[in-house]
């Protein structure tokens, strides 16, 4: 319904130049977009006051929230309370994530500490040996933060302190442990157990690989449903990814010009990354190579001035 409604033009569509689908289904929970315009607000509504009638499954407003991003709240307020559900600022939990328009802070991450502490049978430690410790690190307070870690880079301090929780069950079956009780290095004890360690998963580069994976999918599959929201990962996470995977061109539409390694299993960045610099991030981001190669058109997404070296690479690249 509300894909026919943006297509006839009823509601306007989010970013035009994106296919960025304007609902979120899992089971009962239902995340919808739209732009703060009473004509907008009505028509979605409309649409789910009529779903309700057509199917039985009426929306309760009265347990719905709304959130504005990015928009001014004095103009915007009176059209939202029209739905007749309250109103909630960022961040917001969706199927156990945190959503906000930047990286989630310390303090907004905290409940997952908590969580993972809560899970800690403290009374019963000290009637477990250390390799039932072990499995527990292993299957429960390794596991519980998986599921954000799928989505999100956590700050440094959050990881220390779920490492320290870790560590402090492993060696004193409590929740913090220091000096003497550590009796390995807990670099060693999260190497797998074929390089000596103990096979504890190691967070940080566990979550980079788990966030990794959407850059494979994106990729190799482009049937997924989020395949045209145009994730964000961080440089580093990019670096990573780049450096370990080479790019098949097929007909070069899944390939971006600037970013991948197509160039007999090199990119662009890497071979003239003085000029690399010269390119605007949306054009580096979105540029592709059946694009770039068609009448020279990736010459068009340099700007500035060029001195001498990226002259030479430009030359080079041609």
């Amino acid at each position: 319904l509300f894909k026919r409604a943006t297509e006839l033009g009823i509601i306007r569509q989010l970013l035009p130049s994106r296919s960025i689908p304007p609902i979120s289904l899992y089971v009962d929970d239902v995340t919808l977009f739209c732009h703060p315009q009473p004509d907008d607000i009505e028509v979605v509504k409309a649409i789910l006051q009529l779903f309700g009638r057509a199917s039985g499954l009426h929306v309760n407003f009265a347990k719905s929230t709304a959130t504005l991003i990015g928009c001014e709240d004095d103009t915007v307020m009176p059209v939202i309370e029209s739905l007749g559900c309250p109103i909630v600022d960022l961040p917001i939990t969706y199927l156990g994530i945190p959503l906000t328009i930047r990286r989630p802070t310390t303090a907004q991450l905290l409940p997952l500490l908590d969580k993972v502490a809560a899970r800690l049978p403290i009374w019963k430690a000290w009637l477990m040996n250390r390799a039932g410790r072990l499995e527990l690190v292993k299957l429960v307070l390794s596991a519980i933060p998986l599921h954000q870690l799928l989505v999100l880079a956590p700050p440094k301090r959050i990881l220390r302190m779920l490492k320290r929780i870790q560590r402090g069950f492993l060696w004193a079956g409590r929740a913090e442990a220091k000096g003497g009780h550590c009796h390995v290095n807990w670099r060693r004890v999260a190497r797998p157990k074929s390089l000596g360690g103990l096979g504890v998963h190691d967070l940080e580069r566990t979550g980079m690989a788990l966030r990794t994976r959407w850059l494979w999918f994106s990729k190799t599959d482009e049937r997924r449903a989020w395949a045209g929201l145009g994730l964000q990962f961080s440089a580093e996470e990019q670096a990573f990814f780049f450096a370990s995977t080479y790019t098949s061109i097929g007909n070069g539409h899944n390939t971006k010009f600037w970013e991948d390694r197509w160039i007999n299993g090199r990119s662009v960045c890497e071979i003239a990354p003085l000029l690399h610099a010269c390119i605007p991030k949306r054009q580096r981001k979105s540029r592709t190579v059946v694009e770039g190669l068609h009448a020279h058109l990736w010459a068009r997404d340099i700007h500035g001035v060029l001195g001498v070296h990226e002259i030479d690479q430009y030359l080079l690249l041609w």
